[in-house]
């Protein structure tokens, strides 16, 4: 990497690829819910409310220099991102340690969490300054952050923090007194070298606790952001008995309300979205189901060997089962036409490569062997979607409007996916608007995927003919497997009714009916 380019990224470091802060909240795309993208999102972060990440997941960059810096990142925690996990875990007790700072009652307690919280903060980042010093990141991201990294362990607001909290936290641990209850009464003064009571208690008790306990509970407040009337007493008493270390306490919670460094906790959130997603490929993963990263191209040919449905997939592994996979390939034609049997596959095959081409967007492994694929500009989706009962226009109109919407929006650089998008037409006037659709699609030059009953648009000049086929022994019988031949004209029916006994006869019979 270029020195200027990484002086370029340390800026402003990301490991998105992009200079330019993802907004917290972005709404879906129109297309989510066709492509069951909503249920994806839902699968892999609904561990990680409350960090915005749904947000980078529904944010494209679309353009080829932020897929290949986000392609770098993702690698490279594929193979080492325990230095990571472990910042993570420690930012996980600082946000924990300052929830409970922010709902304690209590002055000195809300303080003491705030310390505790700043003191996991400490060695947090310390511990990923130091691994990263001996082993340090290679893509272009982490080094970036890397490098900010180390500027900041040697700043002297750094430095300030950690003498400070650490003089605190000594000054506190220090501290020696002795409580002495007598008759229902509490008395607190300095400790003067008395025997200590609890611990020869503790010691007398130790049988008690079993062989299997190597040690005994210590004394202590329990965890929580409410203390009892007697916690409180002792506090205020330990400030007034201890008045110098205290006031460091008082000071220190004062003086670091803010003492999150932005970067870092901007690093915390997008590695979060990273490892969120490997994750949940893992089990995917070890089931045998391949994934890779796309090579991205501006010409044909485009293709994915092996794909697969990833919603369907996370499924079929839970049930013990994996997916059957399938290619999509593009050359000189650009609309791709899938004729075939009703539940052959065609629609899971259109969403897979409508996520395809999403997960590849945000730089992102995608389901299949090797792929290499066109960024982009926009995904358009046309599915079936039911009727509002308060819109006064019939089906056909519906649908004729939100296809005019995509065929406007529709450039030489987007992606369409149209599900049966003239199921609610006649059959006559299916064909006829179908010719149209299918010509103004050639016209913008648009990557297009239209799965339809129709089989002649499947002979028009532009297109590509893909078909789902059957098991020829057995019609009924699905494959999933999507083939590209030419359309046939078959829907198998028949023997699909056959298989549910749903024929005439089979219907005529049940019913008790004559001949």
């Amino acid at each position: 990497m270029a020195k200027e380019e990484l002086l370029r990224w340390m800026g402003r470091p990301s490991l998105l690829g992009s200079e330019e802060e993802v907004p917290p909240e972005v709404p879906p795309p129109p297309y989510f819910q066709d492509l069951l993208l909503d249920e994806l999102e839902g699968l892999f972060l609904a561990s990680q409310d409350g960090f915005g990440l749904l947000s980078f997941f529904r944010n494209l960059p679309n353009h080829k220099t932020a897929v290949l810096h986000r392609q770098a990142v993702c690698r490279e925690l594929e193979g080492k991102a325990s230095s990571l996990r472990g910042f993570l875990r420690s930012m996980e007790e600082v946000r924990g340690r300052l929830g409970l700072s922010q709902k304690a009652r209590h002055p000195w307690q809300k303080a003491l969490y705030h310390l505790q919280a700043a003191r996991a903060y400490l060695a947090g980042v310390g511990a990923l300054g130091r691994d990263w010093s001996l082993l340090p990141p290679h893509s272009p991201g982490l080094r970036a952050y890397a490098a900010h990294l180390e500027a900041y362990l040697q700043s002297p607001g750094f430095s300030n923090l950690r003498r400070e909290a650490e003089t605190v936290w000594q000054d506190l641990q220090g501290l020696r007194y002795v409580l002495h209850v007598h008759e229902g009464r509490l008395t607190l003064r300095a400790y003067q070298g008395e025997g200590d009571y609890g611990r020869r208690i503790m010691e007398t008790f130790r049988p008690f606790f079993g062989p299997s306990s190597p040690t005994f509970p210590e004394p202590g407040m329990e965890e929580g952001p409410i203390l009892n009337h007697i916690e409180e007493w002792l506090l205020d008493h330990l400030a007034l008995l201890f008045p110098g270390p205290f006031a460091r306490l008082q000071s220190f919670f004062a003086t670091h309300q803010g003492f999150l460094d932005p970067v870092l906790a901007r690093l915390e959130r997008e590695v979060r979205f990273f490892l969120a997603y490997l994750d949940f490929l893992s089990p995917l993963r070890a089931a045998g189901l391949p994934f890779t990263y796309p090579e991205p191209a501006d010409t044909p040919p485009f293709f994915v060997e092996g794909a697969f449905d990833l919603v369907l997939a996370a499924k079929l592994v839970a049930e013990g089962k994996v997916p059957i996979p399938n290619d999509f390939r593009v050359e000189r034609e650009h609309i791709l036409v899938i004729t075939g049997p009703n539940q052959g596959g065609k629609t899971t095959f259109a969403r897979m490569v409508g996520q395809v081409h999403h997960l590849f967007s945000l730089g992102l492994p995608v389901p299949g062997r090797r792929a290499r694929l066109l960024l982009p500009d926009r995904i358009l989706s046309h599915f079936e979607v039911r009727e509002n009962p308060e819109d006064l226009r019939s089906k056909l109109e519906s649908d004729l409007l939100r296809l005019r919407d995509i065929l406007e929006q529709a450039t030489a650089r987007s992606l369409l996916i149209l599900n049966e998008p003239l199921a609610s037409a006649t059959l006559v006037d299916a064909r006829m608007i179908g010719r149209f659709l299918l010509e103004k699609i050639r016209d913008k030059g648009s990557l297009a995927l239209v799965v339809t009953f129709l089989d002649e648009l499947a002979r028009l000049p532009g297109t590509r003919s893909l078909v789902a086929e059957v098991d020829p022994s057995d019609p009924s019988r699905r494959t999933f497997h999507i083939r590209e031949k030419p359309a046939e004209g078959k829907a198998y029916a028949l023997a699909l009714a056959a298989r549910h006994g749903l024929t005439y006869e089979a219907l005529k019979r049940r019913l008790g009916g004559g001949a």
